[in-house]
């Protein structure tokens, strides 16, 4: 019996762990969309990197690489709605799915540019 009950519960956690992963990529294809369609323009330029000067926009890859840059950071950020960007009035879906996007531009430590 009590090889049944773990058996069970370890099929259970494997059940719950794997939805996690795809839910994630799921989040970042959904954001990615968002990103093109809402703030390439401002955010997503060739080899744009990080703002220059106070009224400089910096690029989603440089936003993602700051040190200490957090998923809950740009998620802050966007809740904010910071006064220099335009209003897309995001549902907290939205914002959590473009945060997973710009987070996917992390680079690994170490990594080279």
């Amino acid at each position: 019996m009590h090889r049944l009950q773990t058996a069970v519960a370890l099929l259970l956690i494997g059940a719950h762990l794997a939805p996690a992963g795809a839910s994630e990529a799921e989040d970042i294809a959904k954001g990615r969309e968002l990103a093109l369609t809402l703030c390439a323009q401002c955010h997503l330029n060739r080899d744009q990197g990080e703002k220059e000067g106070p009224m400089g926009v910096p690029g989603f890859a440089a936003v993602a690489n700051r040190p200490g840059q957090t998923f809950g950071g740009i998620v802050r950020w966007l809740k904010a709605v910071p006064p220099m960007m335009p209003d897309h009035h995001l549902t907290l879906d939205e914002i959590d799915e473009l945060a997973a996007f710009i987070m996917s531009l992390r680079k690994e430590p170490g990594s080279k540019p």
